[in-house]
């Protein structure tokens, strides 16, 4: 059951401060408003009126006609009129001026409050989506977001796509937790030219120089990954070289600059093996080459690129369904291949994914941070 929208507290609290802060210098304005002009407009006519007597007696000694004196009589009584209208209509004129203002400052200040209260309302939909498990969800932003609250709602799609990472994640890490084939896996490093020698020599070195070999215990799960400081072109070129007098079909890596990141030397060999040995055996005679790119992404992290011209996969394959299967469509495959691959793509904190190349053939994605989690330093 959803809970009920929050009250909306937060446009009334800003309409009272709007209100407040607004009205108050705007009466006090108007008080002194009232004030100037109640005393401009007390000032008496009598001393002109007193004036104007003297100089009709005088006029009239002389025996001079006094219609000017009349007319400038009139208009001082005019005056009078006027300046007593006046005096009775300032409060309700001020008065007026007070209720405009303050409807215009709660038009402004509703306004204002929907405008701040639009990106928290949209926030606290996705905050909801997201406690009910729904993480797909994203938040509308323009970009650049124009104010720290519309950089807020990009935060938080951010956020919502690196806790989508870290579920996929942790499916991929059930999957193999799930997934741990002693003979198969065994049978499969083998094949490796590169690393079937290290691992037998290193899982006997841990035994016991008294006890006879246990094949199981040999067999049992593939050495923890050893986090050093490795150049991811120089690898490349080692397993593009090795493969390439055994495919069908050239192994080319792409030009580029070396790319430094802190992995295990030995994983990322299996690693790339597979997936180039993968896209050897996938291709024939008549297709294109096998090419390896290495590419920097924008955060920082490296994506590597295994493309061939073979039948391809039907759609993307990426998370915890390259662990499901355990199937090959070679004669004589393991299938685990890919799981292997995956295991290791995950123990560095990196995706793996496969698609149906651009021109056919299958394209595979390999991201991996430049410093992976939990790695530590080994000499």
């Amino acid at each position: 059951m959803e809970p009920p929208p929050p009250p909306p507290r937060f446009r009334r609290r800003l309409l009272a401060v709007m209100l407040l802060t607004g009205l108050i210098p705007l009466v006090l304005l108007g008080a002194l408003a009232q004030g100037v002009l109640e005393r401009v407009l007390s000032l008496s006519i009598a001393p002109v009126e007193g004036v104007l007597d003297d100089v009709s007696a005088d006029l009239e000694r002389r025996g001079l006609a006094q219609g000017a004196l009349d007319d400038a009589r009139l208009n001082l009584a005019q005056a009078e009129l006027a300046r007593r209208a006046l005096v009775r209509r300032v409060p309700a004129l001020i008065l007026s001026l007070g209720l405009v203002s303050g409807l215009v400052l709660a038009v402004a200040a509703a306004l204002l409050g929907r405008v701040l209260t639009r990106p928290v309302a949209t926030l606290i939909d996705g905050m909801r989506a997201y406690s009910r498990g729904d993480l797909s969800v994203r938040l509308s932003v323009p970009e650049p977001p124009r104010d720290e609250l519309q950089d807020l709602l990009g935060q938080f799609n951010r956020m919502g796509q690196e806790l989508l990472a870290q579920r996929e994640r942790l499916k991929a890490a059930e999957q193999i937790a799930a997934w741990q084939d002693v003979a198969r896996a065994l049978a499969h490093e083998l094949k490796n030219p590169l690393t079937a020698m290290k691992l037998s020599l290193a899982r006997l070195s841990r035994q016991d120089d008294s006890a006879p070999p246990d094949p199981t215990r040999l067999a049992a799960r593939l050495p923890a990954p050893r986090f050093q400081d490795v150049g991811l072109r120089a690898l490349l070129a080692e397993v593009c070289t090795l493969y390439a007098g055994s495919s069908p079909v050239p192994v080319e890596l792409e030009p580029g600059p070396e790319v430094q990141l802190r992995a295990d030397p030995d994983g990322l060999r299996r690693l790339f093996g597979n997936l180039v040995k993968n896209a050897a055996e996938a291709s024939g005679p008549d297709t294109p080459p096998v090419r390896v790119a290495l590419h920097t992404e924008v955060d920082g992290a490296v994506q590597v690129t295994v493309n061939d011209g073979g039948r391809g996969v039907p759609g993307v394959l990426s998370g915890a369904v390259l662990t499901r299967g355990l199937f090959s469509t070679k004669p004589g495959g393991s299938g685990l291949g890919l799981p292997i691959a995956q295991k290791i793509v995950h123990e560095h904190g990196g995706t793996l994914r496969l698609e149906p190349g651009p021109g056919g053939g299958t394209l595979a994605h390999v991201s991996l941070p430049r410093i992976p989690p939990g790695s530590q330093v080994t000499s």
